[in-house]
C-alpha cells in the first residue's frame, strides 16, 4: 500500500474514533445529572443568542418588566410633569431633577419639604407601577404609585385592604399617622418574587443590607433555572446537534415541560403561593434556595388559614374563606393544590397557561381560552348540547362558561377582583355555610342566597338545603328582600364588599340590562358604597363597576375620573359631579334601602385585611 493511501486510512480511521469518542463523550455527559444549586446564571441576553423566538415570546410579557431601571428607556410609565395628590394632608409632587431624573417630593401640611426620593428603579407595569427610592444601603418602595388604566397617580392604601386613617383637616409638621404604611423596604421584600436569584445580602452584625439579584425582572433563569453551565456546554455543536437528534433532556438546564405536574407547578409557586419558611435567616442572608425542579416543601410550606405565626394560629386567617378557599392573589399555588384536577399528575399551571404564548395579559394557552382550558380533558362537553345539558344554562351564554361556577370571581388582588384558581363544583348551600360568595349570584347579583339555593336543588335534581343565610349581620336577606351581593356590598368585611361591588358592576351578569329599574338600582347601589365606605380599594372597585354601567359618556368619565384616595372634599365633589349626569333613579337609593345599607354597614367587621406585601 502507498505511503499516501496508508496515511489517508490512519487518517479516516483517526477521524472516526475521534467522533466516536466525541459521540461518547456527549452521551455520558447528557446522562450526568447537575445539581444546579450556587451555580452561576447567564441572564436573558445570553439565553437570546440560541432562543431568538423564546426570547421574543418573553420579552412581550410583564414578566420581563416587572422590575426596571428607572433610567431605562421606556421604563417609568408614570407623568413626572410636575402633577401633585394630596392624601392625609401629605402632596407628593412627581416631577423631574435638572438632569432629567424622576423624583417624588413630598411637603407637609405647613409647605416644609419632608422628603426627597429620586426613583431608582420602578417595579411593575401592567395594572399599576410602584418606584424605588434609594435609602443609604436600601431601595424603599415609596407610597405613591401610577395607575395604568386610570393614567393618574394614587396612595397606595387605594391598592391595600386598609381603612382610611383619621384624616385631619390640618396637622403638625411632618408626615402624620398612616401616611407612610406603605414605605416598604425592596432588599426583603419585593426583591424575592419580582428578579432572578435574589439575594438580600442582610448581615445581622452590620444590620446592613448588600442585595443582589442575577438578573432584574422575571426573565429565564427563574423558570429554567441557572444557565452558565448550560450555555458554555452548548457552545459545543456536537452536544447540541446529539440534543436534537436524540430528544434526551439536557441536564445542565431545567425545562418545566419535562417535569411532573406539581413540580412544574411549584416553579410558579416560588411567587404565586405565598409561604413560610423554618428558617428565614437563610433567606435574608444568601436568597431563597430553590432552584427550579426542586421539591419546593424542602424549603418552605405553603400558607393556610390555620398556619401559626409566633404561636398565633389565626395570623393568615383572614386571607382565606372560611372554607380554606384562597380569596387574594399570590395564593393560586393554595387553589392548585386543592383542585381535583390534579387528580391527573400532569395538572399543572401550564395546563392553562403558557409563558411564550397568547395574550400577555393572563398568558392563557391559545387552547386553552373560553372553555378549552376544560374541555381539553372533559372532552365530552365540547359540543353545545353536552354543554347545555351539563351547565343548564344556555350553551352560548356566560352561564354556560366553565370557569363562570368552576372558578368565580371571589379574589381580590391589584385593586381588583380576579378568578379563584381553586377549581371546584359550584355549591351555593355550601357555601352559604361557610360565608363565601357562590358562583350564583355573583352572576344573578339581583337574587338572594335562598333563591341561588333553591334554583341549584332544582337544577341538579337535589333537596334544597335549608341553611341560616344570615351569617349573623343585623337582617336577615331574606327578610327584607336584599339581594347576597347588596348585602354583602354593605355588611360583608372588605373583600367581601370588594367582590360584591364588582359583581354588581358587570355588564355580563344575568340581570344586566342597557337601561331601567335594574340598572338604575344597580348604580345607586354603587354610589352609596363609594359614598361611604372607608377603604379606599373598595371605593376604586364600585366607581369603577358604576362607570361600567353609566349610561352616558359623560357620566361613565366623571366615575373613572373618581379618585379613591383623594380628599375627602374633593372626593365628594366628585361623586356629586357624577351623580349629576345619571338618571334621577340611579343617583341614590330609596330611604329603606338606604336605612337597611347603613344597618349593615354599622354591624359590618371593619378591621383592615393584611395582604402580605
Amino acid at each position: 500500500m502507498s505511503p499516501w493511501r496508508i496515511s489517508a486510512v490512519l487518517g479516516t480511521a483517526l477521524l472516526a474514533l475521534t467522533a466516536w469518542l466525541s459521540a461518547r463523550t456527549v452521551a455520558i455527559d447528557l446522562a450526568t445529572p447537575r445539581d444546579a444549586h450556587g451555580t452561576p446564571h447567564a441572564t436573558s441576553t445570553r439565553c437570546r443568542h440560541c432562543h431568538e423566538s423564546h426570547y421574543a415570546s418573553w420579552a412581550s410579557t410583564f414578566h420581563r418588566t416587572m422590575t426596571q431601571e428607572a433610567a431605562a428607556p421606556g421604563a417609568v410609565l408614570g407623568a413626572f410633569d410636575g402633577r401633585s395628590i394630596r392624601y392625609l394632608g401629605v402632596d407628593a409632587t412627581m416631577e423631574r431633577t435638572p438632569s432629567g431624573e424622576p423624583r417624588v417630593t413630598f411637603t407637609d401640611a405647613t409647605g416644609a419639604v419632608v422628603r426627597r426620593a429620586i426613583i431608582e428603579r420602578t417595579v411593575g407595569s401592567r395594572r399599576y407601577q410602584q418606584y424605588l427610592a434609594r435609602d443609604g444601603d436600601v431601595l424603599l418602595r415609596l407610597p405613591v404609585a401610577w395607575s395604568v388604566a386610570d393614567a393618574r397617580f394614587f396612595h397606595m392604601n387605594g391598592a391595600f385592604l386598609g381603612a382610611d386613617p383619621d384624616e385631619p383637616t390640618a396637622h403638625a409638621a411632618g408626615i402624620p399617622d398612616g401616611y407612610d404604611r406603605h414605605l416598604t423596604r425592596w432588599n426583603d421584600n419585593c426583591v424575592f418574587c419580582h428578579n432572578v436569584a435574589p439575594r438580600p445580602g442582610w448581615s445581622e452584625s452590620s444590620q446592613t443590607f448588600t442585595t443582589e439579584v442575577a438578573e432584574l425582572g422575571v426573565a429565564c433563569e427563574a423558570c429554567h433555572g441557572p444557565g452558565d453551565a448550560h450555555a458554555a456546554a452548548n457552545a459545543n455543536p456536537l452536544r447540541r446537534y446529539a440534543l436534537h437528534l436524540s430528544g434526551a433532556r439536557d441536564p445542565t438546564i431545567t425545562n418545566p415541560s419535562h417535569l411532573s405536574g406539581l413540580r412544574s407547578a411549584e416553579i410558579c409557586a416560588r411567587c404565586h403561593g405565598q409561604r413560610l419558611a423554618p428558617d428565614v435567616s437563610i433567606f435574608l442572608t444568601r436568597g431563597d434556595p430553590f432552584v427550579p425542579g426542586d421539591d419546593l416543601s424542602d424549603y418552605s410550606t405553603p400558607l393556610s388559614a390555620d398556619t401559626p405565626l409566633h404561636g398565633d394560629p389565626t395570623a393568615f386567617a383572614d386571607r382565606f374563606w372560611r372554607d380554606g378557599t384562597a380569596r387574594l392573589t399570590a395564593f393560586e399555588h393554595q387553589g392548585y393544590l386543592d383542585s381535583p384536577c390534579r387528580a391527573d399528575e400532569a395538572f399543572s399551571c401550564t395546563s392553562c397557561h403558557a409563558m411564550h404564548d397568547g395574550d400577555p395579559r393572563g398568558q392563557l394557552r391559545p387552547d386553552a381560552v373560553g372553555d378549552g382550558a376544560c374541555t381539553q380533558c372533559h372532552e365530552s362537553l365540547d359540543a353545545a348540547p353536552a354543554m347545555a345539558a351539563h351547565a343548564r344554562h344556555d350553551a352560548q351564554g356566560e352561564g354556560a362558561r366553565c370557569v363562570a361556577c368552576h372558578m368565580p370571581r371571589i379574589v381580590y388582588g391589584l385593586v381588583d377582583v380576579h378568578r379563584s384558581h381553586r377549581v371546584e363544583v359550584p355549591d351555593p348551600a355550601q357555601n352559604a355555610r361557610d360565608a363565601r360568595p357562590d358562583a350564583c349570584t355573583l352572576c344573578h347579583v339581583d337574587e338572594t342566597r335562598s333563591w341561588a339555593i333553591d334554583a341549584y336543588a332544582q337544577m341538579f335534581g337535589r333537596s334544597a338545603a335549608r341553611v341560616d343565610t344570615t351569617r349573623n349581620h343585623a337582617l336577615p336577606d331574606d327578610a327584607v328582600g336584599l339581594a347576597e351581593v347588596a348585602r354583602a356590598l354593605a355588611g360583608g368585611d372588605p373583600i367581601e364588599r370588594a367582590v360584591a361591588a364588582h359583581a354588581i358592576g358587570r355588564t355580563d351578569a344575568s340581570t344586566a340590562r342597557a337601561n331601567g329599574a335594574e340598572r338604575d338600582q344597580r348604580l345607586a347601589r354603587l354610589l352609596d358604597a363609594v359614598a361611604n365606605e372607608r377603604f379606599p380599594a373598595v371605593r376604586r372597585i364600585a366607581a369603577r363597576s358604576a362607570a361600567q354601567l353609566a349610561p352616558s359618556a359623560a357620566a361613565r368619565a366623571a366615575l373613572r375620573a373618581y379618585e379613591a384616595t383623594a380628599p375627602a372634599d374633593e372626593r365628594a365633589r366628585a361623586l356629586a359631579g357624577a351623580r349629576a349626569l345619571l338618571p334621577v333613579t340611579a343617583r341614590a337609593l330609596s330611604a329603606k334601602d338606604a336605612a337597611h345599607s347603613a344597618t349593615l354597614r354599622d354591624s359590618a367587621p371593619g378591621r383592615d385585611i393584611v395582604i402580605g406585601e
